[in-house]
């Protein structure tokens, strides 16, 4: 299993924000933990995304891989 990272691209189309303050705003609103990557650029993973809307992660190991889309 592994635990996909939502890019700052994905992000601009899921939630139909371009500038990084509002994806930041409206993540937060959402409750979806993040981070910034290089350049700034925010980053979520879909274990973030799940978390928020109450569905229960299925964390894997901390030696996992991550997935890259």
């Amino acid at each position: 299993m592994t635990t996909a990272l939502i890019s700052t691209e994905q992000l601009k189309t899921v939630t139909g924000y371009d500038r990084p303050g509002d994806i930041e705003r409206c993540l937060r609103s959402a409750g979806i933990r993040f981070f910034y990557g290089k350049g700034g650029r925010i980053v979520t993973t879909t274990d973030a995304i799940n978390a928020a809307l109450g569905i229960q992660s299925q964390t894997a190991p901390p030696d996992q891989e991550i997935e890259f889309l």
